[in-house]
Formats: structure tokens, sequence, C-alpha cells
């Protein structure tokens, strides 16, 4: 019999965790070791060597999150920048989620399931202890990307990480004077990492050349590809607001 296969389980859901890592683990033929179990955060922080796991396990989403809804892409991220060769099986129940599937592109997960395929212990095994399975798919709708500005060019993740890091949504929601040339700089280094075609709400060009997106254009891309939803901003008088350009 040869080595068992290491595998690594990160969920959000303590029962789902739990429930996973008895299956994986319960005694048979030896064929799977679970490793380690544990939530998003202490994936992250986790000191074991991702290099030396032949299999994590991933859940894509955490809803209790206020800044990013899909932690688990930076667990794959950090997966894939230890090495190895680890197989990255995403977990999920937001399978059709447009961002999250370009996401998962983006950090490089290897397969991806709705939760309910994966329901029984069979078929649980045969997705973490096979070498198939289904790779991320496209957007449901070709159109969902194209209304973001987001491109086969953009970098979503680059531009969540470069936007949180900067905290981009509670400054947009409680922007002032948005014709300063701060906010020029801020529209330009966001889309330094982002690459973002400009786009006006309702999916066209903009009428003038625009080589950045809006403030509001960031806004809606941030609130798809996190999903969190960002605060509406208090209102400006007519002569203040900012023309969507």
């Amino acid at each position: 019999m040869g080595r068992a296969t290491r595998v690594v389980i990160v969920d959000d859901d303590e029962i789902s965790l739990r429930g996973i890592a008895a299956i994986l683990g319960e005694p048979g033929d030896g064929s799977s070791e679970v490793v380690a179990a544990m939530d998003h955060r202490a994936a992250l922080a986790w000191p074991g060597e991702w290099a030396g796991v032949d299999v994590a396990l991933v859940d894509a989403a955490d809803e209790r999150r206020a800044d990013d809804h899909f932690p688990g892409v930076e667990v794959v991220e950090r997966i894939r920048a230890a090495g190895g060769r680890t197989r990255v099986v995403v977990l999920t129940g937001h399978f059709f989620d447009g961002a999250v599937r370009r996401r998962m592109r983006e950090a490089g997960a290897d397969f991806f399931y709705h939760r309910s395929e994966l329901a029984e212990a069979a078929t649980l095994r045969a997705a973490v202890l096979g070498h198939g399975g289904r790779p991320v798919p496209g957007p449901e709708d070709a159109e969902e990307e194209i209304l973001h500005g987001v491109s086969r060019d953009s970098r979503v993740n680059a531009a969540v990480r470069h936007a949180l890091a900067e905290d981009l949504p509670a400054r947009i929601a409680e922007r002032r004077d948005p014709r300063s040339r701060s906010w020029g700089r801020l529209r330009r280094e966001f889309n330094r990492h982002a690459r973002l075609t400009a786009m006006t709400a309702d999916g066209r060009t903009p009428d003038r050349p625009q080589r950045e997106p809006s403030l509001p254009q960031i806004a809606r891309f941030l609130a798809w590809a996190t999903r969190v939803k960002t605060r509406r901003p208090p209102p400006l008088p007519a002569e203040d607001r900012e023309p969507e350009r």
C-alpha cells in the first residue's frame, strides 16, 4: 500500500468542517490522512508546509466577513505561493457566482464543486482522492464581467487586495471633494492593479475618452468582487457631484 493522501480542509462552517474531517479521516484502507482542519483565518496563519499537502479542500466563502465574502481565494493564493503540487478542490454554495469563479481561476484552483454535489461520503472521497474533476468554470452570463469593466487582462484578486489594504470601500463611501487630485491618484493607482476598462453603470463605454474607472465604477466592482455591500455616501450638493467619467 502506498502513502496515504495528505489532506487539509478549510471551511468556515464548524459542523461542515468536522463532518468532512470525520469522513476523510475515518479508519479504513488508509487512503487519506487529514493533516489539518481549520477555518480561513487559521489557514492563512497555518505554520504547516503547504508544499507537503497533497490535496486542499477549500470552502470559497464566509458571508460573516465584513471585508471580503470570499476568503477562500486568499487561502488558494497562499497555497500556490508555497509551491509544491497541491491539488486544490474548491467547495462552495456560491457555485453560480461569476465573481468567485473568476477569482478562483485567477488564484489557481484546480477543481470546483457545489456543496450539494459532494453531500455523500462516496462522492466526497472521489472528488478529494481522485485525480480528475471539474475545472473552475467561466461565468454563467458572458456579459457579467463586461458590465464591471473586467476583461481577460484584468486582475480581480490584485484589485481586491489593493482596495482592502488601502481601505477604499470606506474612503469612497465617505468621499469629500471628489474632483480633487487625490481622487485622481486613487483611481490611477487602483487601476494599475485592476486593469479595468472604464464602463458606465449600464454597461457602456463613457461618452468621452477615459483611462481610469470612475469612483462609482470602482465601488460597483468591489461590491461585485467581494459581495460586501458598500454603504451609500451622503448626497453631495449638485454643484459638487462627480460625473460618471
